[in-house]
């Protein structure tokens, strides 16, 4: 099961004001290019959310290697480099053999961190499909001449590209054992396999997502929204935008616990809430903050929860 994002022309009406013109912006630079098969679909002949992340997650090696450290570069100066965050807004649907290009360029430099901001797009459209800002950490300071080629490299991080209604929330650190207190409910218990790993051993971010993604629609019945009889009267969710923090790396055979729950909803929109925990020592591996909307399909259209679903949602909300 996956989050029912419903892009189609839906995009048309949630983003009428958000669409961006394609214009050159010679700052960007080619990072990656793909086409969307069919096993990266959902339930509704799209892209699934957790492919996004895949994408800026590859984007992000070749960014770094354009500026002089790939993954050979990081290996030979013993460099530890990781992901500490990803904010993901989704703006155009994909589908079935679409074309995929990201260009990518440094928006932030500091002695041990660098944001990058990838942009995707379609080529055979106009505007942008998506964007992915990463924040991304080295366990020393960065050599010499790649910051040099970073400040050179680095641009402005476009308005499109910047945080609308995630980040604002002050997601605690908090444990298993502590997670039911809050009102967090289980939505997933998996077992992370080798394929799930990069070459270090470690859980892909795409992954994290998918979980995340897997788990929404149980997360939708228990706030009151049969998604089967959503499904028959054609109604769908869509996500607009997620923020996710990688608290703590897994490995394969790791036990994964995910709890989610509603931080806070307004008469159209929910803000989810997803942490993603070690099963064994019951520690934090990930947290996330997601943007979700009803939608009505044939009307093409944001639907507005009713005075009883607001009702039901406030009982519903979290105690972080």
């Amino acid at each position: 099961m996956s989050i029912s994002v419903a892009f189609s022309a839906i995009w048309a009406a949630i983003h009428r004001q958000q669409r961006v013109p394609r214009v050159p912006t010679p700052e960007l630079k080619p990072t990656f290019s793909t086409a969307v098969n069919t096993w990266q679909c959902d339930e509704n002949d799209h892209l699934n959310v957790q492919f996004y992340t895949e994408f800026g997650h590859e984007a992000s090696a070749h960014l770094l290697a354009n500026l002089g450290l790939g993954p050979r570069a990081q290996r030979a100066a013993g460099l530890a480099v990781t992901a500490a965050d990803d904010h993901v807004r989704y703006l155009r649907e994909f589908r079935v053999i679409d074309a995929v290009e990201v260009h990518s360029a440094p928006v932030e430099v500091g002695e041990r961190h660098l944001v990058a901001y990838h942009e995707i797009r379609n080529p055979a459209e106009a505007g942008i499909a998506a964007t992915v800002r990463r924040r991304i950490v080295c366990d020393r300071p960065w050599p010499a001449a790649f910051r040099a080629r970073a400040e050179a490299a680095r641009m402005t991080l476009p308005e499109a590209a910047k945080p609308r209604s995630v980040g604002t929330l002050t997601l605690p650190d908090l444990t298993l054992d502590a997670a039911p207190a809050t009102g967090l409910i289980d939505v997933g218990r998996t077992v992370i396999t080798p394929d799930e790993c990069d070459e270090r051993g470690e859980f892909l971010p795409r992954h994290q997502f998918g979980r995340y993604s897997d788990g929404a629609p149980v997360l939708w019945n228990h706030l009151g929204f049969d998604r089967s009889a959503m499904q028959e009267r054609q109604e769908g969710s869509v996500v607009v935008e997620m923020l996710n923090h990688y608290r703590r790396p897994l490995r394969a055979g790791d036990l994964v616990v995910v709890k989610s729950g509603l931080a806070a909803f307004t008469s159209k929109v929910l803000i989810f809430t997803h942490f993603l925990f070690e099963a064994e020592t019951g520690t934090l591996a990930a947290c996330a903050e997601a943007v979700g909307m009803k939608f009505d399909q044939k009307a093409r259209k944001i639907m507005a929860f009713s005075p009883e679903d607001q009702a039901r949602l406030a009982r519903a909300k979290l105690r972080l």
